[in-house]
């Protein structure tokens, strides 16, 4: 091939290049155009979460002029996600119609709280990860952990007891939840044994050590307590140690 032949070959790939860029550019322009007049955005839906108003959320996400565009509102979200709010993980952004988004909060997984001296409460997930540092109580059931000292508690990091007893602690909430028995507190003592408390008894548990049949036990005696105050010990139970006290207290009217 000549050099002139050559030339006229790349001249006219660049050509075509330009041709093309061209027609992309264009094609971008009135996709753009057509969505600025065409897709103002007039309806919000929010879902998954009751911890912050309709208004609020909105006005988290839709934070600018420009967002009051469902394309744009969209696009920017997905390529600049917020995640940095209270007990939310995430938040997805989604176009149900050329007028219309819906917010998904996704809320952060939670299995208790710690209430520390200075009034803060620190919240951790099923891991013993810290997930949230904040002021606000949440009334969602999670269960008070008694007992487990924060010097300087921070999100990421995990609650400062050890694997052993972190499962045991998970364990210990999923045969509880499974049987609708969820404590209003945990509480750890030196030995990292734990007692869970309700509205008027508490349970010994101790150790983890046969937790299965200390729950079952529990179970068949819990009809027997209920209304009266008092503790439950399990703390001693063993396939040795059958015997079970309950201590009642004194209540005074």
């Amino acid at each position: 091939m000549s050099r002139r032949r050559r030339r006229r070959s790349i001249g006219s790939l660049i050509l075509g290049l330009i041709e093309l860029i061209l027609a992309i550019a264009i094609l971008i322009a009135i996709g753009l155009g057509a969505a600025y007049f065409f897709c103002p955005l007039k309806k919000i839906e929010v879902e998954g979460t009751d911890l912050y108003t309709k208004d609020e959320i909105i006005n988290y996400i839709i934070d600018d002029e420009y967002s009051h565009n469902t394309v744009y509102a969209f696009v920017k979200n997905k390529l600049f996600p917020k995640g940095d709010a209270e007990f939310i993980e995430s938040f997805d952004v989604s176009i149900t119609g050329a007028n219309s988004l819906t917010i998904t909060c996704n809320e952060k997984a939670i299995l208790g709280y710690i209430l520390t001296e200075d009034g803060k409460y620190i919240y951790f997930d099923y891991d013993g990860n810290i997930v949230e540092i904040s002021e606000t109580f949440v009334d969602r059931g999670y269960m008070q952990i008694d007992g487990v000292s924060l010097e300087e508690p921070q999100i990421g990091k995990a609650l400062p007891i050890g694997d052993d007893e972190m499962g045991y602690l998970t364990s210990l909430i999923k045969i509880l939840h499974k049987n609708s028995l969820m404590p209003k507190v945990i509480s750890y003592d030196a030995k990292n044994h734990i007692t869970i408390s309700y509205d008027t008894y508490s349970i010994s548990l101790g150790s983890s050590y046969l937790l299965e049949e200390k729950i079952d036990r529990m179970l068949r005696i819990l009809p027997q307590i209920e209304g009266l105050y008092g503790t439950l010990h399990l703390e001693n139970y063993s396939n040795q140690n059958t015997d079970i006290v309950f201590e009642k207290e004194d209540v005074v009217e």
